[in-house]
């Protein structure tokens, strides 16, 4: 992935990284973010997860895309407050577009398509979070090893006829 190689993590300690910071995959993002790579970090390691701090308006992971592996994004408050989301964000799940303007994380299981972000308005800095189990650190990889297979059991708590 472009880019990746500037980001050096430092082994502080068996399975202990202290994670440096380096420019977003995404241009329009300019603070700096930090990412834990997995098993780029610590060999076996499988799980990749990225944190950035959002101040305004974006379109993120544009064109929609899939990915061979499950996929978390967080939208949650600042380090103020993580509870306060102000934002308004469209997100594309599959055939849907979901409108958002909580804290939340949305799961996208592997193969779906999704994307992008359109991140509408930010009354306040918010944090976004990529996080995915596969031994790539790439969000896009063209090739993908084979990692232990996961199984995810959720309740669908909302009541008929509400729609989020």
């Amino acid at each position: 992935m472009a880019g990746m190689d500037a980001l050096k993590n430092v082994v502080r300690e068996p399975n202990v990284v202290e994670l440096k910071p380096w420019k977003s995959i995404h241009d329009t993002i300019k603070e700096p973010m930090v990412t834990g790579l997995g098993p780029m970090d610590i060999p076996k390691s499988v799980m990749a997860m990225g944190f950035a701090r959002i101040t305004k308006p974006d379109l993120l992971g544009y064109p929609g895309h899939k990915h061979p592996f499950d996929q978390w994004i967080y939208l949650i408050g600042d380090s103020k407050n993580f509870a306060k989301f102000d934002a308004d964000v469209e997100f594309r799940l599959g055939d849907r577009i979901v409108k958002i303007n909580y804290p939340c994380y949305i799961f996208i299981p592997k193969n779906l398509m999704h994307g992008p972000l359109d991140i509408k308005r930010v009354g306040s800095p918010f944090l976004f979070i990529d996080a995915r189990v596969t031994k790539e650190a790439s969000v896009r990889p063209k090739k993908v090893a084979k990692v232990r297979q996961v199984k995810y059991i959720a309740k669908n708590n909302r009541k008929s006829g509400n729609k989020a």
